[in-house]
Parts: C-alpha cells; sequence; structure tokens
C-alpha cells in the first residue's frame, strides 16, 4: 500500500511540479523500477511535453525491464504513446534493438515505422538491423522506407550490405526515400556508393 502510494505521488509530482520536482519525481519512478512501468507508460500520452519526456526518461533509466510494455504500445491508435514509446526504447539503446528487430518484422505497419525509428536513432549499435532495414526499403508504405533509409545513414558504414538496395531506392518515387538514400549512402561511403552517388 505503502508502495502505491508513493507511486501516485511521484505521478503526480511528474505532471504538475515545477522543473526540479520533476526531475526528482522521473528519478524516484524509474528506482522504483517495474512496478512503475504501467504509470509510466500512460504518461507517454500526456500532452505536456515536459511530462511524456520525463516518463519517457525515467523508462529508459528503468532499463531492459520497460522494453516489452514499450513494444506492446508502439501499435497504439493514439501514435501520441507510440511516438513517445520509440523515444524511450531509443533512450534505452543497445539493449532494445533485438526487440525492436522482431517489431520492424511486424504485420502492421505503425508497428514498424516507429521500430525502425528508433533503431535510426540508436545508430551504430542497431547494426544487427541491417536486413530488416534493407527489406523495410522495399515496404509499401513510404514513411517506413524513408525511415529504414535514415537508419541506415545513421548506422553508416556497419550498413554496407544494405548498399546495392539503397541505390535501387535511389530511384524510388519519393522524394524523401530517395533523399535519405542518398544520404545514407553517403555516410556508408564504400567505393560502390560512391560511384552510384557520382552517377545520380
Amino acid at each position: 500500500m505503502a508502495e502505491s502510494h508513493r507511486l501516485d505521488a511521484l505521478i503526480e509530482q511528474l505532471e504538475y511540479g515545477d522543473d526540479e520536482e520533476r526531475m526528482e519525481a522521473v528519478l524516484g519512478l524509474s528506482e522504483m523500477g517495474e512496478p512503475a512501468i504501467p504509470a509510466l507508460i500512460e504518461e507517454l500520452g500526456n500532452m505536456v511535453w515536459d511530462v511524456c519526456d520525463g516518463a519517457a526518461e525515467a523508462l529508459a533509466r528503468i532499463g531492459e525491464a520497460a522494453i516489452p510494455g514499450l513494444i506492446e504500445v508502439l501499435g497504439e491508435e493514439d501514435r501520441h504513446i507510440a511516438i513517445n514509446a520509440s523515444d524511450a526504447l531509443a533512450r534505452i539503446g543497445e539493449s532494445a534493438v533485438p526487440a525492436l528487430i522482431e517489431a520492424a518484422r511486424d504485420t502492421f505497419e505503425q508497428v514498424r515505422e516507429h521500430a525502425i525509428h528508433a533503431l535510426g536513432i540508436i545508430g551504430e549499435p542497431a547494426k544487427a538491423a541491417v536486413p530488416e532495414m534493407s527489406q523495410a526499403l522495399r515496404d509499401g508504405d513510404p514513411d517506413t522506407r524513408a525511415n529504414a533509409a535514415m537508419a541506415l545513414a545513421y548506422i553508416g558504414e556497419p550498413a554496407r550490405d544494405a548498399v546495392p538496395t539503397l541505390i535501387d531506392a535511389l530511384h524510388d518515387e519519393s522524394d524523401r526515400v530517395r533523399g535519405y538514400s542518398a544520404f545514407a549512402l553517403e555516410k556508408i561511403g564504400t567505393p560502390e556508393a560512391e560511384k552510384a552517388l557520382r552517377e545520380l
């Protein structure tokens, strides 16, 4: 019962406190660990940026225990929650990569899109996701294709196996996909990538 009261008090402090009090709440909630996860995930939908950002930070500090719950809400109808969950997973970093790779294969387009976005923010530590990113460059959704190209850019040289697919994507119908694919090829920087860019 005491833990429940403390959780409620910390959530209230996160929602209504000043900057210093919010940071104290983030630290307190992250120290609580697993019992705080459902309430923090709910706060990802808060329309006050400082509150949802604080919730994402607390979840990131909790780390691996928060990953399953965050993956679960990538497909939320409320895209505000889904986007903030993607951000929290990116902040967790490399330990979230295996779960994000699985999510990048999901049949639901929105889940794939947000998983790929998080992998891109993680960058080079997400290099195990390169095959999924290459596959996502052929996705039917242009936003997913663009996110995949940008993710490969952030992964950089370790994404060299994706170069042939990125070269194909230079002819995509979407301006964003073409632009991000060119950026990815520049960042990967292999001779094959550089040759394709010179020939544009």
